[in-house]
């Protein structure tokens, strides 16, 4: 078990992310690209927001990794970053809790 210095080392590089997606609008699109990659009109209208407020958390998103995009044109897709939810699981690799989980999930 960690703790001290070597536990907020660890910790550090997911404070970011955690941080990204701490709004319930952000995890509301999430939810939505876990279905399938997405443009800005299409989530505007699924969650019934204005357009320029999806961008604004779609680029929080982005910016702290959650999400990739590719531009097509002058549509943008946007889909989920697989690597940044793998990733986060490291954060609890080494606990019993993990290794409870690992037992129930295979």
């Amino acid at each position: 078990m960690l703790i001290g210095a070597r536990l907020k080392e660890k910790v550090k590089p997911f404070a970011k992310k955690v941080h990204g997606i701490a709004q319930g609008y952000r995890l509301s699109i999430l939810y939505l690209l876990a279905h399938e990659p997405m443009e800005v009109r299409d989530i505007t209208d699924h969650l019934g927001i204005a357009e320029n407020l999806v961008s604004h958390h779609l680029k929080q998103l982005y910016l702290s990794g959650w999400v990739v995009k590719t531009r097509t044109g002058r549509l943008v897709t946007y889909r989920l970053n697989e690597k940044a939810f793998l990733e986060f699981n490291r954060l609890f690799e080494d606990t019993p809790f993990a290794k409870t989980l690992t037992r129930y999930y295979r």
